[in-house]
């Protein structure tokens, strides 16, 4: 017995013929094996399965895989630094919050107990400090990319990584904890990028 899962497309929705209206969403069915199947048949389903969703439903099925897996924290480091669009951003600064998640195998190092098998957090975090107090970005985005494929080209242990740059203070009228940027990379996506 097979079920059928439906995904909704919602990256750039089509233009209709001879309108400059968007078209109706699309949706996509997916035929899914039920949940009772046998471990290799559960193992051979998750590579075609990670496959679908890559393609069709972006990096958001991509980190679902990510969701129970080992990895390293790291949580509100702050610096102060220089980027922005604005000239009295690039100035005077301000101050950046800044969260990362480093996925890796951590069984070997719970065996061990030695810092030589895992990734200390402290390298992690001086990259996080040299990018944020480095040189002057336009973008969250670019101070976000610069961080995640450092710590990717620098740590080949590191499966993927995420990272989140907050702006705790950012001149808008109204009430906000901070704006920011969160992003993920796998190290298989990041082959002839440069940080």
């Amino acid at each position: 017995m097979l079920t059928t899962l439906w995904v909704r497309q919602i990256a750039h929705l089509p233009k209709c013929a001879n309108s400059r209206v968007a078209c109706a969403p699309s949706f996509l069915a997916v035929t899914q094996p039920p949940l009772q199947f046998s471990l290799v048949h559960r193992a051979s389903f998750s590579s075609q399965h990670s496959q679908f969703t890559r393609s069709a439903a972006g990096p958001l099925m991509a980190e679902r895989e990510l969701i129970g897996k080992d990895k390293l924290v790291l949580r509100g480091l702050q610096f102060h630094g220089f980027h922005g669009v604005k000239q009295e951003e690039k100035t005077l600064g301000q101050k950046f919050a800044v969260d990362v998640d480093a996925w890796m195998d951590l069984s070997i190092a719970g065996e061990t107990d030695s810092i030589y098998d895992t990734v200390s957090y402290t390298d992690i975090y001086r990259i996080v400090k040299d990018v944020v107090e480095g040189p002057s970005q336009n973008l969250l985005e670019s101070v976000a990319h610069r961080i995640a494929s450092a710590t990717l080209l620098k740590f080949s242990q590191i499966s993927a990584v995420r990272v989140e740059v907050k702006k705790p203070h950012v001149a808008v009228q109204g009430i906000i904890d901070y704006l920011g940027v969160e992003i993920v990379r796998y190290r298989k996506d990041m082959a002839g990028i440069s940080p």
